[in-house]
């Protein structure tokens, strides 16, 4: 998945953290070096494994990038915005 986030954005140490708290969340770790794009913002790949809920992979998706969209590091840097390269992978 495509993540774009805040230029400050500690996203190893603490962002990685709390989407392996995701409910589902199994395995998560970057798909390519992150880059800036733009004076305020960077991107980052990331390969995120779940297992999905009884909702099925897709809700589990929408789910999921609900809870991303949401997320901050510690001084309140945040995720701007998810966007899925391929569907949802699921490792049930």
């Amino acid at each position: 998945m495509f993540v774009r986030m805040e230029r400050d954005t500690n996203l190893y140490a603490d962002i990685f953290e709390k989407i392996r708290a995701i409910p589902g969340v199994t395995i998560v770790k970057t798909g390519e070096k992150q880059r800036n794009i733009g004076p305020t913002q960077k991107a980052a790949v990331l390969n995120v494994k779940c297992i999905a809920t009884d909702t099925g992979i897709i809700n589990y998706g929408v789910f999921l990038q609900s809870k991303l969209s949401k997320l901050k590091d510690e001084e309140g840097d945040r995720i701007l915005g998810v966007r899925f390269l391929g569907p949802p992978e699921d490792m049930s």
